[in-house]
């Protein structure tokens, strides 16, 4: 079968990616320092789609490690707008809605009907239920039956507390999450598996997509460079924030008691 311009050749992160790219757009930078150097670091309004790129990228990459028998797919489009789903898994322990949620050196805190971060509510499992029962439908409009779980997986937190897992969708750290995956009780033959992968994987089965995502599109290609920029805006920060220190040193050590 030819598989160019299928759903699993989309890349991770790939709906995010554009965000940032359509946002950061081609401003030049506005600080005489950045100026100098040729850098320019990301604005407040797209540094939360910045991150959450990266986060999916980097789940992406863990979910593609998954064993044989496993099928993962990324960025699936649904409903209308911008709309995606970051990841669907699909094995013999069903198929998993995974929802990447990027939050360095965060404190997130898990409940039965609330996931927590830095103490603030966040609508990830009503999205994540969402997600599920629109996947549900997928399958349920081809004659398919399987169970469909959702999935928050957290990234980065700098402490993840689960006080009790929801009923209805797993939050668990992204670290874990293909063991956590390949430990489910298999529950899916083969054939129902490979039926599932095979009406994913049709683009005829998403809204309209630009094109199949490939590694070498140019939204990903502009994202890396954004992300190179941004680490050099980063260093750039940071030596002059040196210097400025080393200069207020140097004026007062003339004044210093010796």
């Amino acid at each position: 079968m030819d598989n160019s311009g299928r759903m699993r050749d989309r890349v991770a992160g790939y709906a995010v990616m554009e965000q940032v790219v359509r946002l950061h757009g081609d401003v030049p930078p506005r600080s005489a320092v950045a100026r100098a150097f040729g850098v320019r670091p990301l604005s407040a309004g797209t540094r939360p789609w910045f991150d959450g790129a990266l986060g999916e990228r980097e789940v992406g990459a863990m979910l593609d490690r998954l064993p044989d028998g496993w099928t993962v797919f990324h960025a699936l489009p649904v409903g209308n707008g911008d709309a995606d789903i970051d990841h669907l898994v699909v094995g013999p322990g069903g198929v998993f809605v995974v929802n990447t949620k990027n939050h360095q050196g965060a404190e997130v805190w898990v409940g039965e009907r609330a996931v927590l971060v830095n103490g603030a509510k966040k609508p990830y499992l009503r999205n994540s239920e969402l997600e599920a029962s629109r996947i549900r439908q997928v399958l349920a409009t081809a004659g398919l039956v399987a169970p469909v779980n959702a999935v928050v997986a957290v990234l980065g937190a700098k402490k993840l507390t689960v006080r009790q897992q929801p009923a209805r969708v797993a939050v668990l750290a992204a670290g874990g999450l293909n063991r956590w995956l390949t430990r489910r009780p298999a529950g899916v033959d083969k054939a129902t598996v490979d039926a599932i992968v095979r009406i994913v994987d049709d683009p005829a089965t998403w809204r309209a997509v630009h094109g199949p995502s490939g590694a070498g599109s140019a939204t990903v290609e502009r994202f890396d460079a954004i992300a190179r920029e941004d680490r050099a805006a980063r260093v750039v920060r940071l030596g002059w924030l040196l210097a400025v220190a080393l200069s207020a040193l140097a004026v007062a050590l003339p004044f210093l008691p010796h």
